[in-house]
């Protein structure tokens, strides 16, 4: 059997190491949130866990109410909304 030289040995060391470093940063790219999560409402969630969980709990803790008062709250709260969507548009209209 022949043995390689050192000269194809290493030849052979750097072309092998090229390719675990090409599988490598393919692998990597497949784990980030944003290429896992493309979509985005997930891409968002990703991007604000804090105030996600944060909904989230609050909409629990109102569900764990009693139903009178989840849709007192709701029923006061919608026109606010209303009046908020309202006003924004107003102002996007202002800034063109």
């Amino acid at each position: 059997m022949n043995k390689p030289t050192l000269a194809e040995r290493r030849k052979e060391l750097i072309e092998r190491c090229a390719e675990q470093r090409t599988g490598l940063a393919y692998e990597l790219q497949a784990l980030r949130p944003a290429a896992v999560l493309d979509h985005p409402l997930a891409g968002y969630v990703v991007g604000h866990k804090k105030l996600v969980l944060g909904a989230l709990g609050a909409g629990l803790g109102l569900t764990l109410l009693r139903r009178k008062r989840v849709l007192a709250l709701a029923g006061s709260v919608m026109p606010v909304w209303r009046m908020a969507q309202r006003g924004l548009a107003l102002l996007a209209q202002f800034r063109r």
